[in-house]
């Protein structure tokens, strides 16, 4: 994020004081499951990084305080409103509320806005992807801070430095010299891949927010695809796919003692075989979805790009899952080939030396069947127990209100 157009501040000479003329309570107003684990990680850490990079004449207090906030119907200024409540509330200073779900604006793509009126700042999560998230996060939470910090002077202390009014018009000219409070990764880790908006923007002005960020292009929504997937946790459809694996594995055991897959597996060639593989697991993400009722329509209550969105997320986190499960499979059939089948019958029959790379190929096509078979153990499961699993909690909670307005429109 630019630092543009906001005023600078000096660098200052390390000060021995150990104590501050103020205060400034900051609180973090996280959405449950992810955003609240991340906020309460790097919450401890930021006290210290602020008095390093936003203002050392104030101590900071920092809060975490969980709220479901709303679902996608409300548009970023009404959350910022409501983060505004709550800051009045809790009796904060400053408030920076983070957001596992995407916001578009006028056509953009929102990392974040910035509100002075409300002195609250909002970080969609999403954007910033899924590597390095936390770090990302805690990154983009100090900026958001510091442009609130640096457009609200009456949190400042008392007794500024005296030589800061003429050192402000000064700073920017003086080469290879940086404002003590920008963090040092900046320019590398978080500025490029986003773009600073700034009034005479009519959205912006219309609802009263400061600076806007946005993640334009391709780029930009390939990370928000991503960080969207992460949200979801398709790890942790494991358990609850259970019965699938099982009928899974058991369909490959049984492949694996019928010579004439032998056969058949040495015969194919690799492109049939990655052939196989890519359609078993498509079947597989198809059946799921459509088994458990995955797959959303367009509602009154939402767009259609949104739910474009929504049911191209669903698509991935089901095939990063089924990926998943798919990798394991295959690692413990291919251990079942290695013990259970007889070296010499299985030369016997494919009629020439066999290695290692017989088996794996043996193991790959008994996987690719038996994923077809763990397709209807899938369908075992409860849909509320997959869709727990498949989806964080925002989304649950836009899915579950979504179904309950669609419920009282029909009635």
């Amino acid at each position: 994020m630019s630092d543009e157009g906001r005023a600078r501040r000096p660098e200052e000479a390390p000060s021995t004081r150990t104590t501050h003329d103020s205060c400034v309570a900051l609180g973090l107003i996280p959405a449950p499951d992810i955003p609240e684990k991340i906020a309460k990680e790097f919450a401890t850490e930021l006290p210290e990084l602020l008095s390093r990079h936003v203002d050392d004449r104030v101590s900071w207090d920092v809060s975490v305080v969980v709220d479901p906030l709303t679902g996608t119907d409300r548009e970023s200024p009404e959350i910022l409103d409501v983060c505004h409540e709550r800051l009045q509330q809790e009796g904060w200073d400053l408030a920076v509320r983070l957001t596992d779900l995407p916001v578009y604006r006028s056509g953009r793509l929102v990392v974040a806005d910035v509100s002075a009126q409300r002195k609250v700042a909002g970080l969609s999560l999403p954007v910033l992807g899924a590597t390095r998230l936390r770090p990302r996060a805690r990154e983009a939470t100090l900026q958001l801070v510091d442009e609130l910090y640096a457009r609200i002077p009456e949190l400042g202390p008392d007794d500024p430095a005296p030589e800061a009014e003429e050192s402000d018009a000064g700073a920017s000219d003086l080469p290879g010299q940086r404002p003590q409070r920008l963090v040092e990764r900046r320019p590398v880790e978080l500025v490029a891949p986003f773009r600073r908006v700034e009034p005479p923007d009519d959205d912006m002005k219309n609802t009263n927010v400061d600076a806007r960020f946005a993640s334009p292009g391709v780029r930009g929504h390939l990370r928000l695809w991503a960080g969207m997937v992460f949200a979801n946790r398709p790890w942790k459809l494991f358990p609850s796919f259970k019965r699938a694996l099982a009928a899974a594995f058991a369909t490959g055991a049984y492949v694996l003692v019928i010579p004439t897959i032998w056969g058949v597996a040495n015969s194919v060639g690799w492109a049939r075989l990655l052939g196989l593989m890519v359609a078993a697991n498509v079947v597989m993400v198809v059946w799921v979805i459509l088994a458990h009722h995955l797959w959303e329509r367009p509602s009154a209550r939402e767009a259609r790009h949104w739910t474009a969105l929504y049911n191209g997320v669903t698509v991935l986190t089901m095939t990063v899952a089924v990926l998943l499960a798919y990798a394991a499979l295959f690692a413990l059939i291919f251990l079942a080939a290695w013990v259970f089948v007889p070296g010499n019958y299985f030369q016997s029959t494919l009629r020439h030396p066999i290695g290692p790379a017989d088996y794996l190929i043996l193991a790959w096509m008994a996987t690719s069947l038996a994923t077809v078979a763990g397709a209807l153990g899938a369908s075992l499961e409860h849909e509320d127990t997959v869709r727990q699993a498949a989806y964080g909690y925002r989304q649950r909670r836009r899915q579950e209100a979504n179904e309950s307005e669609d419920g009282s429109d029909t009635r």
